[in-house]
């Protein structure tokens, strides 16, 4: 019988420091766990046995002399495989980066060993981090504890089953289009998607050889946790502005004012114009509303406007070839965009017309194109912000339904009756806040009529993290947090 597989990292960091259980201890058990279940899930891509051991023995000697490293002294973790580790492979389960080794430690990597954390290894990702599944060119695919013929989500979705298998109790994600918030819906979980430049980047992905450009925008590391206890805690750990990133403030965060269910204003939406949900997703976030509403909450169901919503996934659109074609040639930058077509935007041409040509637009790499975008994106954010002077919160859905069966990238799905192409079933409920860089964190509603998770996301406003972490804890009270999936 375990005694620590499932207990949260503040429970076990707690435990260390007051002498009741060794960091070795802690470690072996989540080895063994990941050794009993991985190879059905292939949650983690690599484990490092020896060298976890090793530190774990190194934390308990300097627990017993009285010395902790940080607020993780002892605690296992995972990373997400796109950070970088020093000596360790980080190719993005993509043939063309298979032999990248990292030459340094990422810097939240970096910052995540200096909390004392024993790192165990990698979480599995889909190739190129562009994907809701996790499959790719070297990697086995990636699967949801809850039902193996699901996907976990991506990209952080070998990661997300991992938390939720009980390998490890914290994984440092990365979202750029949803990848921290789909996978800790997919798998029950709280994840966090800071607000954009307030966690340095540097070490995030790995570099094509002789890469001469940096184009960063839209993405955020960001932690993902069973409790929102640890996502507090690893945010606090990864947080804050680096000599390697100039871009990022040095914000005087403070800690959020407690206050009752009554001193919240929030608006609520269970989808956006011409994007709606299924009935279990819109009956589970009208409940949760309801809840609200019933603790004296001051909810009402609102949107900005009928457009906002969809400028800014055309800012999206706009923006993400620069993001990931960036430093290639133009034959390249063709192929990626076909490949892009292929796969994970089909059919886009035909049903959202207007998106597909800014998307087109945008890989001839032009300078005044390129401004244009960035202009808008200003724009659109400027309007959310304005939104938020307003309502403290805004909750809204992360996808269409729950998981979806594993499947080729690129395929049709069919939910709830209806039929849709393959990104409308997640894409748009997400990458509108990674266009207008808001943060966001995911509450997990339990599980739904198939047995597979269900969550939603709660956005605020610039910098309004510790007001968005604190109302997440506050609705413990009407939400049943996370539910471990049978036979873990």
């Amino acid at each position: 019988m375990s005694q620590y597989i499932y207990k949260s990292a503040t429970e076990l960091a707690g435990l260390i420091r007051e002498g009741k259980a060794e960091s070795r201890d802690i470690v072996k058990e989540h080895l063994e766990q990941i050794k009993k279940h991985n190879h059905k899930l292939n949650a983690l891509i690599s484990v490092f046995e020896e060298e976890a051991l090793l530190e774990a023995s190194l934390c308990d000697k300097e627990a017993k002399e009285g010395r902790f490293r940080g607020l993780l002294h002892g605690v296992p973790v995972t990373i997400k495989e796109q950070f970088w580790i020093k000596g360790k492979k980080s190719n993005n389960n993509f043939k063309m980066l298979e032999n990248f080794v990292a030459p340094e430690d990422a810097v939240i990597v970096s910052r995540i060993r200096k909390s004392g954390a024993i790192i165990l290894g990698q979480t599995n990702v889909p190739k190129n981090l562009t994907d809701y599944q996790v499959a790719g060119d070297i990697y086995p695919e990636g699967k949801n504890p809850y039902n193996t013929e699901y996907t976990p989500g991506g990209s952080t979705g070998g990661g997300a089953a991992a938390l939720a298998s009980g390998f490890t109790p914290l994984e440092l994600g990365g979202d750029l289009g949803g990848s921290i918030r789909v996978p800790s819906s997919f798998c029950g979980l709280y994840g966090l998607k800071p607000t954009e430049n307030t966690v340095p980047l540097h070490g995030n992905i790995p570099l094509p050889e002789n890469t001469r450009t940096l184009i960063v925008h839209m993405v955020q590391a960001g932690p993902l946790a069973r409790t929102i206890d640890d996502v507090e805690l690893l945010w606090k750990i990864i947080a804050g502005p680096h000599e390697s990133d100039r871009n990022i403030p040095d914000i005087n965060w403070k800690p959020a004012e407690k206050k009752s269910f009554s001193e919240f204003k929030i608006a609520w939406t269970d989808g956006w114009p011409g994007f709606e949900t299924s009935t279990q997703i819109s009956n589970a976030i009208r409940t949760f509303a309801d809840n609200l509403n019933d603790k004296g909450c001051k909810i009402e169901k609102k949107i900005p406007d009928e457009t906002l919503h969809f400028d800014s996934l055309k800012v999206f659109a706009g923006l993400i070839p620069y993001i990931v074609a960036q430093g290639n040639n133009p034959f390249v930058r063709t192929l990626i965009k076909m490949q892009f077509n292929k796969g994970l935007l089909k059919g886009m041409k035909k049903e959202f017309p207007d998106l597909d040509k800014i998307f087109s637009s945008a890989f001839r790499f032009d300078a005044n194109h390129y401004g244009e975008t960035i202009l808008q994106r200003h724009l659109i954010t400027q309007r959310w912000e304005t939104f938020f002077n307003e309502y403290d919160f805004l909750i809204a859905p992360v996808a269409f339904g729950p998981a979806f069966k594993r499947c080729k990238i690129g395929s049709r799905l069919n939910y709830d009756g209806k039929e849709m192409n393959y990104f409308r079933y997640v894409w748009p409920y997400v990458a509108c806040f990674n266009a207008s860089g808001n943060p966001s964190v995911t509450i997990p509603l339990g599980l739904g009529k198939e047995g597979l998770p269900i969550g939603l996301q709660v956005v605020g406003k610039y910098w309004s993290e510790p007001e968005l972490l604190g109302f997440a804890k506050k609705v413990t009270e009407i939400t049943p947090g996370f539910i471990k999936p049978n036979g873990y």
